[in-house]
Formats: C-alpha cells, structure tokens, sequence
C-alpha cells in the first residue's frame, strides 16, 4: 500500500511540472535563408504554411528549421534533383574594348540601313564585312539587328534632333502640316520645320516628325503639334507661320487648326499660307471640268492605258515610229495622275510630239485587230479639233507647271517668288483680254474687257487655218476655249493666299529693292510682327540706311542677309539687327507644302507592305537619319558623326528602354510590334 501511494505521488509531481513548463517554440520560414549561398538556388517559402519549406527542385515540402534544411541538402533525392543543374557549363563573354574606329563603322553601317535597306539586311551585311575584309577593323564588328535599331533610334536619331534643335536655338519659325495614311491604315500627321540656319546660312525646310493622331479633326492635329514640340523642346510661342494645304479642318475661321494655335501662341497675326501648288491644281481642275468637253482628258488617259499592259502594243508602235522617223525610238507617253490634274501637261507635250504617229497606229490596230478602243481613239486623233484643245492648252499648262515647279523648289530665291505667281495671272488673263484694256485683274472684273475674237496662240492660229472648219465648229471651239481661261483666272484669284497682299511684300527684302535709294515703307508688314514703337522706329532707321554700307555678297538674297546678320560697326554691334531679323523672319514664311509630300514619300517608301509592322518609333528614327543627311549634303559614308556620339555606342545606356524619348513623338495609341527590333539586350559585355 505504502508502494502504491509513492508511485500515485510522483505521478501528481509530475503532472505539475508539466503544466507549468513553458510552451514548446515553433520555427517560422525567414525570407533571409534565400540569400544563403547553400539555401538560395533550391529554397522557397509554402504559401499557405509559415512553418514549412518548399525545394523546387525535389517539389517537396520540410520543416522550416535550419537544422532540417541542412539535412535536406544531404539527403540522396535532393543530391539527385540537383546533379543536371549542376551539370550546366556558366559561359562567361569576354569583355571586349571598344575604340572609336569600330564605333565609327559601325554608325556607319547603321546610317546605310537607313538610307538604303532594311534593318534585318545588316545581319548580313556585317558578316559580309567581317569575312570578305577581315584583314581591316571589320573583323571587331558586332552589329546584327537588335543592336542596329538601338543605335539608329538611341545614337543616331537623338544626334540629328538635336542638330536641329540646337540650329533653331530661340529663332522664329514656321510649320508645314499634312495628313496621311501609311500602310498600316494609320492616320500620321506630319510635321517640317522651316528656319534660318546658322550652321548652313541659309533658309531651309526639314523633317520635324510624324505623329499617329487618333483622327482628323483640329483638336487632335493641334494637341499632335503641341506634343511634338514640346518632346523635342521647342517653344510654340516662337512660331510666326504655317502651311497647310486647302481643307477646311486646317483653314477654318473659328475651329480649324490655324484659329487654335493662335490661341496657343498667343499670336493674332499667325501667318497662314495655302500651298500654292495645290491651289494650282485645283485651279486646273474645276476650270476643265466645267469648261471642257470630257473626251479630252479620256483621250490623254486612254493613250497611257493602251500601252501600260502590253509589250506587244509598244513594239508594235516602236516599228511604226522608226519607219516613219528613220529608226528613232519613240518617247514614253507619261501617265496622268488621276488626283492631280496639272501632272496632265507633260502628257499633252508628249502626245503633240507623236500625233501623226499615234494616229497612224490606231489606224491600223482598228483595221487589223477590230478593236474597238482602238477604233474610239483613231476617231478622236483624227477628230481636229482633240488637236486644236491640246494646241491650245499646251502653253498655258506649261506656264502654270513653271510656277508650280518654283513652289516646290526649296532653293529658290523666295522675294521672287510671289511676284511670278502674279505674273502667271497675269498673262493667262492677258490671253483673252482686249489688248488696249486698262484693267486691275487682281481686284476688277475681268468679263467687261474681253477681246470679241482673242489670239489663241501661233500653234492653234496656224493650225486652224490648216484643218479649214466650219464657222459654228470653230466658234464654238473658241468659246470653249475663251470659257477654260476665264474660269481659270477666276479660280486663280480665288485661291489666292488671304494674305497675298502682305506675302507678296516680302519682295521688298530682296537685294535690289533693299539697296534703293528710294523705297516703300515697311510699317505695314513690320505690324504682322506684333513690333512695339520703339523697334519700329529702329527699323525704319535701320531701313534708310542700309544703302549707305558697300555689301559684297548681293547675287543672292539670303547669301546677301547673311552677311547683313554677320556685319559689325567699329564698336562691334550690329546696326542692322532689327532688319535683318525682320527679313529671316519673313524669309522663313512657308510657300508650298512640298517638302511635307517628300516626308509622306519617304514614309512610304520606309514603311511599305512588307514592312508594315514598323513602330512609329522606328519610323520617325530613320526618317531623322534621312533627312538629316539630306540636310548636311552627305551620304553614310561621307557623313562624320561626333566623337561624343560615337562613345555612346555599345553602353547600357544607350540601349535602355527607359533612354530619352526624342525620337517618341506623342502617339495616341500603344505602339504596334515591330519586324525590324527584337527584344531590348543590354551589352553588358562591352566595355567603352
């Protein structure tokens, strides 16, 4: 009994001590254990358990102890998981030294991937330079596509934005907009900048940008502009003009795109300048269409068709005209642009040059072939008054193509040319006005003055008489054509800048009106700049005296400003600073919106059907490295970029996704992928 109550006491003893024990302490997972260098390539935490661990390797769970992760590692299934990553050879690049020859090819490679190919061609291309000159410096070239379209959109382009933006420094400028559609059916907006030079010395017209814009309407266009200038940090308050073309959402009064940015820049006397060449063609347009019978232009358009499909029709002619012409091969007739009508001219020419010829050959393709639109046309070449409409037409398209040409021209002389788009008015008006007619054409009208029987021109008289018609035939003939001329000088007067008057004042700073004795005022254009009195009076000043300094360079107007802006008196200041920033400002006024149809070419020509993927990104990028060699006049080859530059190539910089955004002209949606740029690579390997 006494055994029994020592075994019941110490079981109450025990009991007790086992109550008051503290509790047991339990292990949690710690993030740290990943950095370890036994734990890190295989450990990761349980997500729902803070007490267990997890081996991605065995995919197995285990306590969350040190102690068991060690034995973890010992044991013989996670010596088993682990062995083929163990296995696994680490590759390590050589580091590789880059000088600036190397860098130097390699800019150069990628300014000829934009001038002239592909980007994927230089996978290619520079193994081709490795192996077939591997004796030269090529053989350290490592450029393939990635790395190509890095230094074109991260080098290059940010290089030639900044030769821009640096040239215009705070000068005035003016802005040449246009729409398009490329061939991924995105609507662009494309942008030049037209500026004073200081580098060149001289006026020039150059690609700014394209920017994706969600649609056509003026708000969109204005926010693109605003976006684009203010990425490449240039101020809006700076611009002085722009140049559109004729459509109402650019020239609207209230809405369009010309009434907001003058909001935006503050300045009420924002030049607008319609593109003359599209008014010409427009011009050109509605007169033939009301005035001229139909079988004209189907004549001119159908001569092209008969030939543009059929090497046997052309060698067929190509016989006929050498046996007429004793072995000389014929001329091309050119094709009729089917939204300009004024690209009808070289056409015409050419169809006079070969009539006998071309009617001779559908002629005979009637007789023999029983064609029917060979019968139609041989109807109408030997129908004479088709003739006497092209004899008729074919000096006055030549004098508008003329006029047309100094518009799209970037390197004539502009105090030039405003006074030969008058002059065209002039004698197209004069051609059926009667000769002893006093008459102001700009502001009068011209229908009360008309010559009852006007000279139709030596070529159409002579024929004419030649083919003998009937009086009604040839009456109506003439009033046909009397019709077409004065439709057309009433679509010129028309489309005539608003502000032709001021425009055409800018005359005044050419070299042989400014260095007169006596002279126009110039208060009345000097007011569209928003002068204050102080700097009018200056000017004026400035104005009456600048014909008492000998200048040397006076062949050219712009050559002759340059030397204005570069004159220093005895006490080094500049007398003329007012006028001759005045005459650069009003030199820089846009005149036609070809340069902005050359960029849409060369986007078509960068982003075509098999290359319909390209980013927008990339497209402005090479569209920089294209123009910017137009602008310099050199080519890949000749065209040295800056050492500064060169030391960008090949840094982890340069490549990083997050680089400067110059080349990222605002776009309204995400950009598309893109079939020239791969994933972003940091070369880490390379050392500069």
């Amino acid at each position: 009994m006494k055994e029994s109550l020592k075994v019941l006491r110490a079981l109450l003893i025990n009991c007790l001590i086992v109550v008051n024990m503290p509790p047991k302490y339990s292990q949690h997972y710690r993030s740290e254990w990943e950095q370890m260098l036994d734990f890190k390539d295989w450990l990761q935490p349980v997500k729902d358990d803070t007490t267990k661990a997890y081996c991605k390797y065995c995919k197995c769970e285990m306590i969350a102890k040190v102690h068991c992760l060690k034995l973890h590692i010992l044991s013989i299934k996670h010596k088993k998981a682990i062995e083929p990553v163990k296995s696994q050879r680490t590759i390590n690049f050589p580091k590789v030294k880059k000088d600036l020859n190397t860098q130097r090819a390699e800019s150069s490679l990628a300014m000829f991937v934009c001038a002239h190919c592909s980007i994927m061609a230089v996978d290619h291309l520079s193994n081709l330079c490795k192996h077939r000159f591997g004796d030269s410096k090529s053989g350290d070239l490592r450029v393939h596509r990635t790395k190509c379209t890095n230094i074109i959109k991260n080098v290059l382009a940010p290089h030639f934005i900044e030769e821009i933006v640096s040239d215009l420094g705070d000068q005035e400028y003016s802005l040449l907009l246009d729409e398009s559609t490329d061939i991924s059916v995105s609507k662009m907006l494309g942008v030049s900048i037209r500026y004073f030079s200081r580098s060149l010395k001289t006026i020039i017209s150059t690609f700014l940008g394209l920017v994706e814009i969600e649609d056509g309407t003026a708000n969109s266009i204005v926010n693109g502009i605003k976006g684009l200038l203010l990425v490449l940090n240039i101020e809006i308050k700076k611009m002085i003009g722009i140049g559109t073309d004729n459509a109402t959402v650019m020239t609207g009064t209230n809405n369009g795109v010309h009434a907001l940015l003058k909001n935006e820049t503050g300045n009420d006397n924002l030049v607008l300048v319609r593109c003359v060449c599209h008014s010409l063609q427009l011009a050109l347009s509605h007169a033939s269409e009301e005035t001229l019978p139909r079988n004209v232009e189907f004549l001119i358009r159908e001569t092209y068709n008969w030939f543009s499909h059929s090497s046997n029709r052309r060698l067929y002619y190509k016989n006929i005209y050498q046996t007429i012409n004793c072995g000389s091969e014929p001329l091309l007739i050119p094709q009729m642009c089917n939204t300009r009508w004024i690209s009808i001219e070289p056409a015409v020419n050419r169809i006079l040059e070969q009539w006998v010829e071309l009617k001779l050959l559908f002629e005979v393709a009637r007789r023999d072939n029983h064609c029917y639109m060979a019968e139609t046309l041989y109807s109408m070449y030997n129908d004479p008054v088709n003739h006497l409409y092209l004899l008729y037409l074919k000096p006055i398209l030549e004098e508008v193509q003329t006029v047309n040409k100094l518009f799209e021209s970037n390197n004539i002389d502009p105090t030039k040319l405003y006074k030969d788009l008058c002059a065209l008015v002039q004698s197209t008006s004069r051609r059926i006005l009667n000769p002893t007619a006093r008459v102001d054409i700009f502001t009068q009208n011209i229908e009360s003055y008309l010559d009852p029987k006007p000279y139709m021109g030596y070529a159409f008289e002579t024929k004419l008489r030649e083919y003998n018609l009937q009086p009604e035939v040839e009456n109506n003939l003439r009033q046909r054509c009397l019709n077409f001329t004065l439709k057309l000088v009433s679509e010129l007067r028309s489309r005539l800048p608003i502000n032709f008057n001021i425009l055409e004042k800018v005359s005044l700073f050419s070299v042989e009106e400014t260095l007169k004795a006596v002279k126009p005022s110039l208060i009345d254009i000097a007011k569209e700049f928003r002068l204050d009195a102080s700097t009018m009076d200056r000017l004026m000043s400035q104005w009456r005296n600048i014909v008492h300094i000998k200048w040397e360079r006076t062949s050219s107007t712009v050559e002759f400003w340059n030397e204005v802006i570069d004159y220093k008196d005895a006490a080094g200041n500049n007398p003329f600073a007012d006028l001759s920033q005045l005459a650069i400002s009003l030199l820089s006024l846009p005149h036609s919106n070809a340069e902005i149809e050359r960029v849409f070419s060369q986007m078509n020509i960068v982003k075509s059907k098999l290359r319909n993927r390209l980013s927008i990104k990339t497209l402005n990028a090479i569209l920089y490295v294209r123009f910017g060699l137009k602008r310099a006049g050199k080519c890949c080859y000749s065209y040295t970029v800056p050492d500064n530059v060169l030391r960008s190539i090949g840094t982890k910089e340069s490549y990083s996704l997050e680089n400067k955004a110059s080349t990222s002209t605002c776009t309204s949606a995400a950009e598309p992928a893109d079939e020239d740029e791969d994933i972003n690579i940091l070369f880490s390997n390379i050392v500069d």
